[in-house]
């Protein structure tokens, strides 16, 4: 098998669980509070501000494949910490070790793929592999979280989660046999290097990409931030169940609304492609509007495959545009400064979103949301018609 195969088998692993979005029903189910699962993951979102550069920055001044694997190795115990948990405390602790973990993963992974890649002159490359890779990690995704569902709903929540702390077990091994290839360590100082990255990310071409990537992220974290409860509770008056009652209806409903139409934002290439990412931070809030104020199950899980469908195809076209733009030399902090910015901003919500849901009510958060995620996106599409456009082309979805 050579490291290309394996390096695809990597990323679908990291990306593949048998947990999936249903695990807001396990919390609650433990007897955590809306507010208490959202102040939680506003605190693992401000897990990765904290832990993003420092780890970014080991992957370029040690190696990213060590990186990579001392980050497989925490993440475990995350899992291991929500098999046995009992109140917020615990929840915190496990998201704030799954955060470190990832961390140590999230910029490196793909800077040691895109470095492997271009030490053998194949860069140009990149667009059709990476889309290859995300259509088989959506595949396999698809049938672990159906399973895992189900899995909950016959036999409880341990099972998919042993089965998923298993899983990252075996990726374990698999890191040690891939090759790194056309890695070499900087020599400059960690301080040097963390603000002549972070300059990167203010030149315009880069730091306009990031903000219009925000307006769409946050609208797509809003349309599914407690999107299983929403459904679980209209599926089960439906239903005539409770929401515990809903748990496999609900693991194929985020194939359907999550899994199944990323693979199609994904696989769409020329105009239809560049149609879903462009309208997309206008389309994303508009489809949670609609879900609130038609609250039909059928109609909610359509918004859901739109939403996704737009939210997919641009963030694959965003990802490509990026790597294009910032220096190999600096890529995995860069991409870990990146990811840094998006916590923070992403911790904010988290924090703000669970108390509102809290004291509001789901329905009323969700559509005062959507109203105000809709203004952003519509602002956003208006700007890029001014001298904001040339730094918000991707070029690579262009040319197809």
């Amino acid at each position: 098998m050579n490291w290309l195969t394996r390096f695809k088998a990597l990323f679908v692993l990291t990306y593949t669980g048998f947990l999936g979005n249903i695990a807001v029903i396990y919390y609650l189910s433990r007897g955590l509070s809306y507010s208490e699962i959202g102040l939680a993951t506003a605190f693992s979102a401000l897990g990765f501000f904290l832990f993003e550069v420092p780890t970014g920055v080991v992957g370029d001044r040690v190696s990213r494949k060590t990186s990579v694997l001392i980050g497989l190795s925490i993440y475990p115990l995350s899992l291991l910490l929500l098999l046995f948990l009992r109140n917020f405390w615990m929840l915190l602790v496990s998201e704030l070790i799954s955060v470190l973990g990832a961390s140590f993963i999230s910029g490196s992974l793909q800077a040691w793929f895109f470095d492997n890649l271009k030490s053998e002159g194949r860069e140009g490359e990149f667009k059709e592999i990476w889309r290859s890779i995300q259509k088989a990690t959506v595949l396999a995704s698809s049938s672990t979280t159906i399973a895992g569902a189900f899995m909950a709903q016959l036999w409880g929540f341990e099972v998919p989660i042993l089965l998923s702390l298993i899983l990252h077990l075996t990726m374990i091994p698999l890191t040690w046999s891939i090759p790194e290839m056309g890695f070499s360590k900087l020599e400059t100082s960690y301080t040097s290097h963390v603000i002549h990255s972070f300059r990167e990310l203010l030149k315009p071409e880069v730091f306009w990409l990031i903000t219009y990537l925000l307006t769409v992220t946050l609208s797509l974290t809003q349309f599914r931030n407690f999107f299983e409860p929403y459904l679980g509770e209209v599926l089960a008056k439906s239903l005539g169940t409770t929401i515990m009652g809903t748990l496999g209806i609900l693991g194929i409903v985020e194939v359907l609304t999550r899994t199944a139409p990323r693979y199609a934002g994904i696989a769409l290439k020329g105009r239809s492609g560049r149609l879903l990412h462009e309208t997309a931070p206008v389309a994303i809030p508009l489809s949670t509007l609609l879900s609130v104020l038609y609250p039909n199950a059928v109609f909610i899980i359509a918004l859901g495959i739109m939403a996704t469908l737009f939210a997919s195809a641009f963030t694959f076209n965003f990802s490509v545009e990026f790597q294009r733009r910032i220096p190999s030399e600096k890529r995995a902090t860069i991409l870990s400064l990146r990811n840094m910015v998006l916590a923070i901003v992403s911790a904010l919500f988290y924090a703000v979103y669970g108390f509102v849901v809290q004291h509001m009510g789901l329905r009323k958060a969700r559509l005062m949301f959507a109203l105000l995620f809709l203004a952003f996106g519509a602002s956003f599409k208006l700007a890029q018609l001014g001298p904001l456009g040339k730094y918000l082309v991707m070029g690579e979805g262009e040319k197809e």
